[in-house]
């Protein structure tokens, strides 16, 4: 119990910028004072970010080249660290491994856990990699280490083959999944507590389906300090399970309980209990808050302890209310300095980004690569830019591959490249991001970076416009102007998306936008015959109706540049 204890406190004192010495036993001194530092920086900029506070980027970067001084000198946890660091702010993925397994190769075994989720990214295309990543992942189970155990019990869910005649390489076994999860659960990963709760819930091969024990096990996982469990099981008190046939109603709405599981947890430490608190007073529970009222003010407070916990999530959120401000009462005014509660600040922002960044939360590797992309309280950096959108690409974030594909098509940040461009554009499109369909569509007709189609183009447009984005209508109805198919106009059906681009306009009640349909309808109609406008108006009328617009037409129907094709602001 007392050695528990003493780890819960190191973890608390040095527990920054991704890495946490309570998980390197034997830690020099040198580098834990270093790391300390940082986070007593860090602490302060939490605390009272903006105008006084330290720099949070200078901070890092000095404590970076301090670990990279002592990682000359052969210190295995400093070598590590800058490899860590390294994987967080997108750097050569060669010149990372390389440091992975320099530190592995001193014993470090958390760079070997890491090193191979390096690995495993190229696996399907280098089966040597992935190999040598599940060696280093025995081994590092084997010493003990938590995240590698995770990781072999879900290859043995999944089993993993080699070639053509399929060479086992880890054999298929629920059942020694299940074996390394309950070790785990034993040890108190609330993480490997999860994974048997999910293996209950959904049922797998030799292991049936058991929504009772899952839900005992989602429990066990949260008071060992699973966020994930936590917020899942919470959510389920709030609202309590749905009444259906295919899945038993468990458990019954208690807000009380939740509230007193929350604030349990909280009260322990737990940073992400304290963010989960925050969630529920600023949206309040219930119809009019009927469970739980809205109250910003605690809202916030449970943001800002979260915060000091190192959770990124409520960094970001923080992050977030800097940049827009906060007020008190929705219902009063903004400028009305008592309901004032968070003045905008995008130092601020940009500082509590960057901290959230350091934890590698894919949104605030997008916000700051904006910050750098715009010049906001930064100079402009494009490379750097172009480093942190690739970042949060990679992780997922559709409006990061949006802007990341612009910079590819302009060739800023990095060498001009339209094919990427068409690539990226084309992922975040596949995720149903309005601005780049419009912009891939754009490369389509003009076939750049892609074989030219203008059917392809039109069902991009059309996909953006179901989304209420007018650009999009209006790309459609310049398309059907010139021809879907080269030299067969369609001017009924142009006019139809651009009447629709019309209404949307007015529904946003933005002139500018007004004037531009009106423009465009007006050309329209000078071309076109009575019973061409007549056929016009049945097909508008049969179109699909859009959802509420997500978008102003900002652009008129010749715009044809496609990083500006609705380029997203900074997430909220």
């Amino acid at each position: 119990m007392l050695l528990t204890a003493l780890k819960l406190k190191l973890a608390a004192l040095v527990a920054v910028a991704g890495i946490d010495t309570a998980e390197m036993p034997g830690a020099s001194k040198e580098f834990t004072d270093i790391l300390t530092a940082l986070k007593a920086d860090q602490d302060k900029v939490q605390a009272t970010p903006g105008t006084g506070s330290p720099d949070v980027n200078k901070s890092f970067n000095d404590a970076v080249a301090k670990v990279r001084e002592l990682a000359q000198k052969d210190d295995k946890d400093a070598i590590y660290a800058l490899a860590h660091w390294g994987v967080l702010s997108g750097a050569n993925i060669n010149e990372v491994a390389a440091l992975f397994r320099k530190a592995a190769d001193k014993g470090q075994v958390l760079a070997k856990s890491e090193l191979a989720q390096v690995l495993m990214q190229a696996g399907a295309q280098n089966p040597d990699a992935m190999k040598e990543a599940i060696k280093l992942i025995k081994e590092a189970e084997a010493e003990n280490n938590k995240v590698s155990r995770r990781m072999l019990a879900q290859l043995h869910l999944q089993g993993v083959t080699e070639g053509e005649k399929g060479v086992v390489v880890v054999e298929k076994s629920p059942a020694k999944a299940k074996e390394l999860l309950e070790k785990g659960q034993k040890a108190q990963d609330g993480e490997a507590t999860l994974g048997l709760a999910q293996i209950y819930s959904a049922g797998v091969e030799g292991i049936p389906q058991d929504q009772q024990k899952a839900l005992e096990y989602l429990i066990e996982a949260g008071k060992q300090g699973s966020a994930v469990a936590l917020s899942t099981y919470g959510a389920r008190l709030l609202n309590g399970d749905p009444d259906t046939k295919e899945s038993p109603k468990l458990v019954k709405k208690d807000v009380p309980a939740a509230l007193k599981m929350f604030n349990e947890a909280a009260t322990k430490g737990l940073a992400a209990a304290n963010r989960i608190l925050g969630q529920i007073y600023e949206n309040g529970v219930g119809a009019d808050g009927a469970d739980v009222k809205q109250d910003v003010t605690k809202a916030f407070e449970y943001y800002t302890k979260a915060a000091n916990g190192n959770d990124p999530q409520a960094l970001f959120r923080l992050g977030n209310a800097f940049e827009t401000g906060i007020i008190k009462d929705p219902k009063g005014k903004r400028d009305d300095k008592e309901n004032i509660l968070i003045q905008p600040n995008p130092k601020s922002a940009l500082d509590l980004y960057r901290l959230a960044a350091q934890n590698n939360l894919a949104e605030a590797f997008y916000n700051v690569g904006v910050y750098y992309e715009t010049g906001t309280v930064v100079d402009k950096d494009p490379a750097k830019a172009f480093t942190f959108l690739m970042k949060a690409s990679t992780a997922g974030i559709a409006q990061a591959m949006n802007r990341l594909a612009g910079l590819y098509a302009n060739g800023t940040g990095v060498t001009q490249d339209v094919v990427a461009a068409a690539g990226w554009y084309q992922r975040a499109s596949d995720m149903g991001f309005a601005p780049a369909q419009i912009a891939l569509g754009i490369l389509y007709e003009q076939g750049a970076g892609v074989r030219q189609s203008r059917m392809v183009a039109a069902g991009l447009y059309a996909d953006a416009a179901q989304q209420g984005v007018a650009l999009a209508m209006l790309r459609l109805a310049n398309l059907y102007a010139v021809g879907v198919v080269p030299g067969t106009p369609e001017l009924p059906r142009a006019w139809a998306y651009a009447m629709q681009a019309d209404e949307a306009a007015q529904k946003s009640a933005n002139k500018a936008d007004m004037d531009v349909t009106s423009n465009v309808l007006k050309q329209l109609e000078g071309k076109m015959k009575p019973e061409e406008v007549t056929e016009a108006k049945k097909i508008f009328e049969k179109l699909p109706k859009p959802q509420a617009a997500a978008a102003p037409a900002a652009a008129t129907v010749q715009d044809s540049v496609p990083s500006k094709a609705g380029a997203p602001k900074k997430s909220k």
